[in-house]
């Protein structure tokens, strides 16, 4: 769909492809997908579950299968014999074991799958703070998975990269103080090397390479305008600057949208978020030091 763009906005942004969109995809090994990651970690951070599995169908369709499991990264991929599409709680029928499942959503809402999470039981036990737990988890999970194209990224994305970096606890911060904001990516060049690369990011793909729209904004200072996903996101990406007002890359961020929003609203909302992070970061270099 045609995007309509406001005058004043004309000389200063290009209207591009999706600002963050995807190109050449490394392949998944072993099932590591970004969402086994993701469920790995909530499941670490809940000690009272048993496990977590996610189950929906692959970008292009088709088969219902395991997106993500706590179990095995061995089950992604493998095809869900009967699908349950049903919500809601259930104890396994030896009493032990209370499933909950939750749907898995993307952060603009979106239906992507099944999500169960499993808690150890006692037959007869109340289940309310099971349940609760269950949503609190599904919430969290959802806060940073975009796409049904994102759950299935690989992780690492590239293996040279870490998440334990100032770019990444700065990103997470920033998401933190910025409930609106869907999506936040740092992409910055590694001191002494010559590839721009995704260094802060909430829904993964660190050390993803700079794509021809990245870098019209990292070498040109260019701003891409997009709205993506179902016609409810507003993606905008801009130049980043460090806090002497140099240009050391790009900062892609994402909001919800809702048709015939403020498009000039949203973009002033992104530039001052954009001025708030170059005030914390000193220099490129200090993007890639190890995080606290």
């Amino acid at each position: 769909m045609a995007i309509r763009v406001m005058a004043s906005l004309l000389a200063a942004t290009t209207i591009v492809t999706p600002a963050l969109a995807d190109d050449d995809i490394p392949p998944v090994l072993g099932g590591k997908t970004y969402i086994q990651h993701v469920i790995l970690r909530a499941a670490a951070r809940h000690p009272g579950v048993l496990a977590i599995t996610v189950e929906g169908a692959r970008e292009d369709g088709g088969d219902v299968v395991v997106l993500g499991s706590t179990l095995s990264a061995g089950r992604v991929f493998t095809k869900v014999a009967s699908p349950n599409a049903s919500l809601g709680g259930s104890a396994s029928p030896d009493g032990k074991r209370f499933d909950v499942r939750e749907p898995f959503n993307s952060n603009s809402g979106h239906r992507l799958g099944t999500m169960t999470i499993s808690f150890a039981y006692r037959r007869g036990a109340a289940t309310q703070r099971l349940v609760a737990t269950a949503d609190d988890i599904a919430a969290e999970v959802a806060r940073v998975t975009l796409s049904r194209k994102n759950a299935v990224d690989p992780y690492p994305y590239d293996p040279a990269f870490t998440g334990r970096t100032y770019a990444q606890s700065l990103t997470e911060r920033t998401i933190l103080r910025h409930p609106e904001l869907l999506v936040m990516m740092i992409h910055a060049t590694p001191p002494g090397k010559s590839k721009n690369v995704i260094i802060g990011s909430n829904i993964g793909r660190i050390g993803k390479v700079a794509d021809e729209d990245d870098l019209r904004v990292i070498e040109k200072g260019s701003t891409n305008l997009e709205i993506g996903g179902d016609n409810d996101r507003f993606e905008t990406e801009l130049p980043l600057l460090d806090a002497t007002g140099k240009r050391i890359g790009a900062l892609g961020l994402v909001f919800n949208y809702r048709d015939g929003e403020d498009k000039e609203a949203i973009h002033r909302r992104g530039l001052a978020i954009r001025d708030e992070v170059a005030k914390a970061i000193p220099n490129n270099s200090a993007l890639f030091r190890p995080s606290r």
